[in-house]
């Protein structure tokens, strides 16, 4: 078997590297002789394979220049081309499963459907389940496409995996050379690029059957294609069906108002002469209720991805080379992408059309070269990302009449109207961004990479909460946002987050064995929202319209709209400036084993509140940056020439005066710094080229992640502590581990394979405020296996799989679609049921 060297990222040479001898291990340091200690029961047998059974050497750009994973100390995780292929990855939910220093929640309310492009990233527990709204906290894991960055607020990119070259996570703060936003950690998701050296291309074609759904497909190819000796052309298609598994039925949930079917609102009931009464889990259909006959429908949820990517690579002279890239993607989906338990397993029963679509493009350059001995990079890129969705949002208008807000939902004749609500979603991102950055010659003892940074994203944000009634009579003009024709209430914003930062960071190779890094990055952040939110004027005199003018609701005549809202209600800005440094001290046993000890530091930036508090009607005042301080010691080894690789990492983050999102009348959100957070942990990567085409690999983390003090709203009494210190950290299990045992062999004239894949997480809570967390419900833990058999001979490949083979009913995401506490409702997304695929390719 020859030694296999996948595609890395820009200047990464390519070829087989040898295997370095290992020196001998110094026995007087304790870990070396813990470890060698552990390493002692491996079978003698499996040093004595054949030469070329090893692993896989991984580069990696992490520290933005191209290193063998073994040298960077840094904890990492990289998924290269050939093992995302073997995991069968498409999709940021199917590479999420294999990295155990990530968790993932989908839609969290807000009128979300649950579907694919709402995914929220966190690392290391680093989560307190209170963000994701569009005006509030940016996100704490940084996303990347290659060298520019994707980080957006409503929901990660939820880009296809195809022709990658290599998925990389990376675990704690990676502020000094990351920014804001990569608090916790940072995913960089690098395309294979083009090559001048040969002609290449592939396909591949596959089909699917979900167990309780429908059929599901994919087509993807590439092609290099060389232009000159220096020059060349790499393109990539895609096309994903994702078979639907929830069925919207005529079904009940008694507690929601539900009957066969039927949903009855009280007031409106009432007021058509009903008796409609809410008693523990029992209701009972009146004559004010509406039927979901027009939408029951089997395989309710389905997903169409489409997109496409293309690079040019241009080779100047022997120094300088230049990369223009464009890639798009449109995802559309019909449907719920989530399950009432109460209703039955994989079903729902809904009221209204339920679709999305999520379209975006990002238009990047990369130029780099040499200026002397000194390595120049520049990278930017533009972005422009546009979503839209509309959501059945009857659970809202149920729970909020039954609790006695129904009274005021009436028509243009003054009597109630039936209230069901619809939200209509739009949200329009643009991003740009620039990084000029200079390495000195990577083979001197002292070694820095130092740039400038700057980045300006745009979000249009729009949310109509409207209630159309029946037969023309909905939510009466008189009280609708002017304009617009029963509307409740009227989101239409505009966003701005600017980022401008120096850094630097710089490696001391004191001898052969011991190195330090010392890292700073200094930062300014501007951001701001302004435009107009909330209720018309003659409905409420708090927030709105009544905002736009004197008291009592009259319109200053200078006023001007915005966009097509009546008004500017709010127009606010927040500076901030400070420093996030990094220290690294690594000791080198040999070229095969590495101790690492570092302290970090990663910050999200702060921003503006819409709130008002209900009693002073004064602004709630603009939340402060967060920050996440690590102290981490970490270990990179490989043993018996190369065929085990062990690496890991023990670590304390303090994470102080977190950033969290709490309810203000009339259930708005607003950020405040809550408090204190401390996350410890252990992470473990082991891998092991066993002999014979045998390979094992198993990864875990360990988290235990609490509050350290109690968070209140509002002053700290019993009557208004929300969660007591100790209070463990949502969302986040307390261990997530996988393991994957891959057989390779010969079949006749073929190479042939089988594998199998274990993927366990821990029970985790949905929310951080006690009661909230109760009333939405625990997420068990759950067990997933999945296997796989193919066959390859002279580029043509056939292979068979089975995901989630025992059909297990795992939960990744609980929510409801307001405050679970008044929503009495959550949701369950799962993992997509067991899945049966056949899937056959071609590489020329």
């Amino acid at each position: 078997m020859n030694r296999r060297q996948s595609k890395s990222g820009p200047g990464v040479r390519h070829g087989t590297d040898p295997i370095m001898p290992p020196r001998r291990w110094r026995q007087n340091m304790p870990l070396a002789a813990a470890i060698s200690a552990v390493l002692a029961g491996v079978p003698l047998a499996s040093a004595q394979q054949a030469p070329g059974d090893t692993l896989e050497e991984v580069i990696v750009t992490a520290q933005k220049r191209s290193e063998n994973l073994q040298d960077v100390p840094i904890s990492i995780q990289a998924l290269g081309t050939e093992k995302l292929d073997q995991l069968q990855v498409r999709s940021l939910d199917d590479y999420v499963k294999y990295l155990p220093s990530v968790a993932d929640v989908r839609s969290q309310g807000q009128g979300g459907n649950g579907q694919p492009g709402t995914t929220h990233v966190y690392m290391r527990g680093v989560v307190s389940g209170g963000d994701g709204n569009h005006s509030g906290s940016q996100p704490s894991v940084g996303t990347y496409f290659d060298e520019q960055p994707v980080t957006t607020i409503d929901g990660a990119l939820d880009v296809h995996v195809y022709d990658i070259a290599r998925v990389e996570a990376l675990s704690g703060p990676q502020g000094t050379l990351y920014g804001a936003s990569s608090e916790a950690g940072t995913i960089r998701i690098i395309t294979n690029k083009p090559d001048p050296a040969k002609f290449a291309a592939g396909y591949n074609v596959g089909v699917n059957s979900v167990a309780h759904g429908g059929i599901g497909y994919v087509t993807e190819g590439f092609v290099n294609f060389p232009l000159s000796p220096s020059a060349a052309i790499r393109l990539v298609a895609w096309d994903q069906h994702d078979a639907g598994y929830i069925d919207n039925v005529a079904g009940s949930n008694e507690a929601a108002g539900i009957k066969n079917g039927v949903r009855t609102f009280p007031t409106w009931d009432a007021f058509n002469g009903g008796t409609f009464a809410i008693d523990g889990a029992t209701g009972t259909v009146g004559a004010g209720a509406i039927n979901n006959a027009a939408y029951v429908k089997k395989d309710y949820n389905t997903a169409d991805t489409k997109g496409g990517r293309g690079a040019l690579r241009l080779e100047l002279g022997d120094s300088w080379t230049v990369t223009p890239a464009f890639m798009g993607q449109k995802t559309t989906t019909k449907g719920f992408f989530g399950y009432d338990p109460t209703v039955g397993d994989l079903q729902i029963a809904h009221f209204g059309p339920e679709n999305s679509t999520d379209s975006w493009t990002q238009s990047a350059l990369t130029v780099e070269g040499k200026v002397y001995d000194f390595d120049v990079v520049y990278a930017g890129a533009y972005m422009k990302r546009g979503t839209h969705s509309i959501a059945d949002y009857s659970d809202y208008s149920f729970f909020y009449d039954a609790t006695g807000s129904g009274s005021g939902w009436v028509g243009n004749d003054g009597n109630p109207i039936m209230p069901q609500e619809l939200v209509i979603g739009k949200d329009y991102y643009t991003k740009l961004s620039h990084e000029l950055r200079i390495s000195t010659p990577q083979d001197q003892p002292v070694k820095m990479t130092a740039g400038v940074f700057t980045q300006r994203q745009v979000h249009e944000i729009y949310q109509q909460y409207t209630m159309p009634g029946i037969n023309g009579n909905g939510f009466a003009d008189s009280i609708s946002v002017p304009g617009w024709k029963n509307t409740i209430w009227l989101t239409d914003e505009e966003r701005v987050d600017r980022d401008q930062a120096v850094f630097a960071q710089v490696t001391w190779d004191i001898d052969p064995h011991w190195s330090v890094t010392g890292g700073l990055r200094a930062y300014q952040t501007d951001n701001s929202i302004q435009g107009y939110y909330g209720y018309s004027a003659a409905y409420s005199s708090g927030l709105g319209q009544a905002l736009c003018g004197p008291p009592g609701g009259a319109l200053d005549p200078n006023y001007a709209p915005f966009h097509g809202a009546p008004c500017t209600n709010f127009d606010k800005r927040v500076k901030e400036s400070g420093h996030i440094p990094r220290i690294n001290l690594t000791y080198k046993f040999d070229n095969d084993r590495m101790l690492y000890a570092t302290y970090s530091k990663g910050f999200r930036p702060g921003g503006v509140n819409r709130a008002k508090f209900p009693v002073t009607n004064e602004f709630v005042p603009p939340y402060r940056a967060d920050f996440l301080i690590n102290y981490e010691i970490g270990w990179k080894t490989q043993w018996l020439g190369h065929r085990v690789r062990w690496n890991g990492a023990i670590f304390r983050e303090e994470w102080n005066d977190f950033q969290f999102a709490f309810l203000v009348p009339p259930s708005l959100t607003a950020i405040g710094n809550a408090g204190q957070g401390l996350i410890k942990g252990l992470e473990s990567d082991f891998e092991w080229a066993v002999g014979s085409g045998l390979t094992l690999s198993a990864n875990f983390t360990i988290l235990d992640a609490k509050l350290t003090q109690d968070y209140c709203r509002g002053p700290c009494t019993p009557n208004t502590l929300q969660a007591p210190a100790g209070t463990r950290l949502p969302v986040a299990p307390r261990l997530k581990a996988n393991a994957v045992v891959r057989y390779a062999f010969n079949l006749g004239d073929w190479d042939a394979n089988a594998q199998g894949t274990f993927v366990y997480q821990d029970d985790t809570t949905p929310l951080l405020i006690v009661d909230q967390a109760q009333a939405a419900g625990t997420q068990p833990a759950y067990r997933l296996v999945n296997l796989s058999a193919g066959i390859e001979r002279q580029g043509l490949s056939f292979e068979l799989f089975v995901s989630n083979l025992f059909d297990n009913r795992a939960q990744l995401t609980r929510f409801a679609q307001c405050n679970p506490s008044v929503c009495l409702q959550p949701y369950v997304i799962p993992a997509q049921p067991r899945t049966i695929g056949f899937s056959f390719g071609q590489k020329f």
